[in-house]
C-alpha cells in the first residue's frame, strides 16, 4: 500500500477522481460558474498544501542532516554486510 501511495500518478489519480467526484456531487446543487469557482479554489488549496509540505520537509531536512547522514551511512554498512 505504501508503495502504492508513493507513486506520483496513483496519487494524480486519486486527486482527479475526488475532484469528478466533487463536481459530480455539486453539479446538481450549484451552477457551472460556481463549480468551476469552487473547483479552482480546491485546487489552489491543494497546490498550497503541497509546497507547505516540500518547504517544511525540506527545511527539516537541512535541520537534521547529521542525523540522516549517520542514519543512511549505517544503513549503508547494514546493506553491505548483508550482501556478503
Amino acid at each position: 500500500m505504501t508503495k502504492w501511495l508513493s507513486n506520483k500518478w496513483n496519487l494524480i489519480g486519486i486527486y482527479t477522481l475526488c475532484s469528478f467526484c466533487i463536481g459530480y456531487i455539486l453539479y446538481d446543487i450549484i451552477n457551472l460558474t460556481e463549480l468551476l469557482i469552487i473547483s479552482s479554489l480546491i485546487s489552489v488549496m491543494s497546490s498550497v498544501i503541497y509546497v507547505f509540505g516540500v518547504s517544511r520537509g525540506m527545511v527539516m531536512a537541512t535541520v537534521m542532516r547529521q542525523e540522516i547522514d549517520g542514519f543512511l551511512e549505517g544503513f549503508k554498512k547494514r546493506m553491505n554486510e548483508k550482501k556478503k
